[in-house]
């Protein structure tokens, strides 16, 4: 039985996750979001551009006095500017906090949340696995451990990025994963322990089990 950190546990209550249509006698053993260093980035554009026209405002106020006669219709501009960029701010929070990883014993699924009314999900199955890498990009990135999952399956992938579309293998990548290198190591595990249930390890003639490639890219001079 594979030991699973605290933190990757699957709650005990699952019936909220009806929509993931699991298989028979297919259990979920993680559930993993994106960390939440991951948001920070667009929490920080949301301030500014908050902020940004009261800053103008006090300095226009400044120069032309005049302007405060209008303050009822700046008022109302100001208030429509404010509700759209919440409503902005509440489809982001939706994108990031519904984004979720499913760890089965037989699947991963990434739940991709698109708005606040859609979704949508890609899986791999387990014994497709080849190979499992993280990509931890930079000093933030490497400061809060997170980064980027790297699946790569036998089967067809789902990445968008380029440089995973050589050769014959599929990727599938999974972006703002926090602990990317011990959640790697788990997967490999559910991997190892899926084949061997399987009888599988024996018919891959002699073959050495999947390697975990990690990588750290330092921060640009």
């Amino acid at each position: 039985m594979i030991e699973i950190e605290e933190k990757f546990k699957a709650p005990p209550d699952t019936e909220s996750f009806l929509y993931l249509n699991l298989e028979p006698e297919e259990k979920i053993l993680m559930v993993v979001r994106h960390h939440w260093a991951g948001f920070l980035p667009f929490l920080a554009l949301f301030v500014g551009m908050i902020l940004m026209p009261f800053l103008l405002l006090v300095i226009i106020g400044v120069a032309f006095h005049g302007i405060w006669q209008y303050g009822a219709y700046i008022s109302l501009i100001l208030s429509g500017y404010v509700l759209f960029l919440l409503t902005f701010l509440l489809g982001e929070w939706c994108n990031y906090y519904y984004d979720i990883i499913f760890i089965t014993n037989r699947r991963i699924i990434n739940i991709n949340q698109v708005g606040l009314l859609s979704r949508q999900s890609s899986e791999v199955n387990i014994v497709q696995i080849q190979n499992v890498s993280s990509d931890i990009n930079g000093f933030f990135r490497s400061m809060f451990d997170f980064g980027k999952l790297v699946v790569e399956t036998a089967g067809e992938g789902t990445s968008d990025e380029p440089k995973y579309h050589l050769g014959q293998e599929g990727y599938f990548t999974i972006e703002d994963v926090p602990n990317p290198s011990k959640l790697a190591r788990l997967i490999l595990d559910l991997h190892r322990e899926a084949m061997d249930k399987r009888g599988l390890i024996s018919s891959i003639s002699g073959a050495p089990q999947p390697p975990i490639s990690e990588t750290h890219t330092p921060p640009p001079a």
